[in-house]
């Protein structure tokens, strides 16, 4: 069970404060805005608590942080955009909550991110094209969240780097880019529950690094070339197996 109670607003004092790692507890209430009092964080940790309420948008002041955890918490309302201003942010965890709105444009601002995970949110609109900013990007979850749009042909051409997509249970339409083949690193592609159509490109075939692919309960065709080599493949247009990574 951890630790209970509030988290006191006391901790904002601690102004020579780097890490704050309060996960794994019991923690209730909101997070206090006397956090933003810490000019030195770099890593905020309270994932796995029962806080509610806002993100502060007052984090902003925190110009230090690196890596950002509040995953598996009850926080709700908007995602802060003064979260897209913090200009050395690497990683930033909010899945798993109760957050609403659109997903903030002035996260393509963070030329620094690798991990972007929105997912198990109440998130609407659509993806910003602002996030193709984000050459440095690794690893996307924004699954489940009643966001809609489609992917880009030249999804690749913006994130080189990426290792993980999971975009299942959304609203995507159109299809699969013909060149994510260019996603040279992908280890991962999840894009279940979606409305996507067409053929699956016989280019995933050429993605060396490929361990996971997750296409289940879309329209999608003829998956022609040989996946032999990856670890799981569900493809089935009725999945029951769609899992969300």
């Amino acid at each position: 069970m951890g630790l209970q109670g509030t988290i006191a607003p006391h901790v904002g004092n601690l102004s020579f404060l780097v890490l704050l790692d309060l996960r794994n507890n019991s923690f209730s209430g909101a997070l206090p805005h006397e956090i933003s009092c810490l000019h030195r964080l770099r890593i905020l940790k309270s994932s796995y608590n029962q806080l509610e309420g806002n993100i502060p948008p007052s984090l902003y002041y925190c110009q230090k942080l690196e890596i950002i955890y509040l995953q598996n918490n009850r926080l709700s309302s908007l995602i802060p955009l003064e979260l897209g201003f913090l200009p050395s942010l690497q990683e930033l965890y909010l899945h798993e909550n109760k957050l609403t709105g659109g997903i903030p444009s002035s996260l393509g601002n963070i030329s620094t991110l690798k991990v972007l995970s929105l997912g198990v949110n109440k998130l609407t609109g659509s993806l910003p094209s602002t996030l193709l900013n984000l050459s440095s990007l690794v690893k996307v979850y924004i699954y489940s969240n009643n966001i809609s749009g489609s992917l880009p042909m030249d999804l690749c051409h913006y994130w080189p780097s990426i290792q993980i997509l999971s975009l299942g249970g959304l609203n995507l339409v159109g299809q699969i880019p013909s060149r994510i083949y260019e996603c040279t690193q992908l280890v991962a592609l999840s894009v279940p529950f979606n409305m996507l159509v067409g053929n699956i490109p016989e280019t995933i075939g050429l993605l060396q690094n490929l361990e996971e692919l997750y296409l289940g309960a879309n329209g999608l065709t003829a998956l022609q070339q040989n996946l032999a080599l990856m670890t799981t493949i569900v493809v089935t247009e009725n999945s029951q197996f769609g899992h969300y990574i």
